[in-house]
């Protein structure tokens, strides 16, 4: 269980995040949505070990996050994307996905990117999770494209294939559905929510795109202004007036 306890985040004396409590149980996966600045991207941060908290404490498992490296986050089977791809251009798709997968090796992401001996150990290995990951986002056939050629929708694929190679069990999507055509949308809706059945991992989504996220998560926090306002069932969320009022602006 993802367990987030009393969080506080602060910016040069401002309150990006405000004694956040929520808790997101094994298998479970959980919608974070709320206005552009609401604090959404920033707790995520606090999970996956980029941002240190001023106050409250994170813990996955029981294991306490908020005082470990990103490296030493992953390592407890948390993977995590980001609002932008951030994927290594000039290098293959494949070769992207695969630096997704060190935590199954014996050697980190950075030696996979140069391939290190100690990576070549584990290549084989590697190279057949890099490709099921492809497959379970119906990226397969972009294997052995540069990253620099794919559109804005398919290098969001390729991050969310890279995140999966890792077989996580704790899983962050920040805008997973971003930049995606229709038809990729409802592709990507549906590899992810099989995804998340078949494999029992937990997740915590951020997305805009509000049919997209009612339809893969079982629950949704709403923050406004770095607190959370409610929580609740997609369709509870939904209709209830006060995230209306807060997050549409009706």
């Amino acid at each position: 269980m993802l367990e987030i306890d009393d969080l506080s985040v602060r910016f040069r004396g401002v309150h990006a995040v405000r004694s956040v409590t929520a808790r997101v149980e094994e298998g479970a996966v959980v919608g974070l949505i709320g206005p552009n600045g609401a604090g959404k991207s920033t707790l995520v941060n606090c999970v996956a070990g980029t941002v240190r908290p001023a106050s409250g404490a994170v813990r996955w498992r029981g294991a306490r996050l908020d005082r470990l490296s990103g490296e030493r986050i992953a390592a407890h089977g948390v993977a995590r994307t980001y609002q932008h791809a951030r994927l290594f251009h000039g290098h293959t798709v494949l070769d992207n996905v695969m630096t997704g997968a060190h935590r199954l090796g014996s050697c980190g992401m950075l030696r996979a990117m140069v391939r290190a001996p100690g990576f070549r150990r584990d290549e084989t290995r590697i190279r057949d999770r890099a490709e099921e990951a492809l497959a379970a986002v119906g990226a397969h056939h972009l294997a052995m494209a540069d990253v620099g050629d794919l559109t804005a929708g398919q290098q969001r694929l390729v991050a969310v294939a890279r995140a999966l190679a890792s077989r996580p069990d704790l899983l962050l999507l920040d805008e997973p559905a971003a930049g995606l055509t229709d038809a990729e949308r409802d592709a990507l809706l549906a590899d992810l929510r099989r995804y998340f059945a078949e494999h029992r991992v937990s997740g915590l989504v951020i997305e805009h795109h509000l049919g997209f996220l009612m339809e893969l998560v079982t629950d949704v926090i709403v923050l406004v202004r770095g607190s959370v306002l409610t929580r609740g069932a997609p369709d509870d969320v939904r209709a209830d007036p006060a995230v209306i009022e807060a997050y549409i602006g009706v």
